[in-house]
């Protein structure tokens, strides 16, 4: 199976049907596993407010896509259709879910360091006048730092202990 043949021609149908699921298409990737070739489509919620993946949603939109990819003659080779959650710790791609996620933990790499540090943990506190504010700890003391979105190297959702 060839993922550019499904990412030049298909991709917008199936974003069209994991939209009616409520999900948006975060991944799409070929995963040779063992002796299996494996479609791989990670999600998140369309809401980008909801943190946690509705199973029955993940089921009926691996039925849909199967569906919808048993069609096309085009996929001759045998492969397994995995639809899954992109994950609690999945990287940040863009400006407008970090906007959508003001309240969030996240793990930071910063282009400029701050007190010596390139990196760190913290919450999401606000966005205003395209700047991200960021409350985190660093050697026991809170720290509060502004960023613009070029400002960031990396960023991930996180998970607080």
């Amino acid at each position: 199976m060839s993922l550019e043949i499904v990412k030049s021609k298909y991709l917008d149908n199936i974003k069209d049907i994991l939209n009616k699921c409520d999900f948006l298409l975060y991944e799409l990737n070929i995963v040779n596993d063992f002796e299996s070739t494996v479609l791989q489509v990670l999600v998140e919620n369309k809401d980008e407010t909801k943190k946690n993946m509705d199973f029955d949603l993940l089921i009926k939109a691996n039925e849909n896509l199967s569906e919808f990819l048993d069609d096309i003659s085009e996929l001759k080779e045998p492969y397994i259709l995995e639809v899954a959650s992109a994950g609690a710790e999945r990287i940040v791609k863009t400006k407008e879910v970090l906007k959508n996620n003001v309240g969030s933990y996240f793990f930071l790499k910063v282009k400029e360091p701050i007190e010596t540090f390139n990196e760190f943990s913290g919450n999401l506190s606000e966005f205003k006048d395209e700047e991200f504010l960021f409350n985190f700890f660093i050697k026991g003391r809170p720290k509060k730092v502004k960023l613009k979105w070029d400002e960031i190297d990396f960023i991930r959702f996180a998970v607080k202990f």
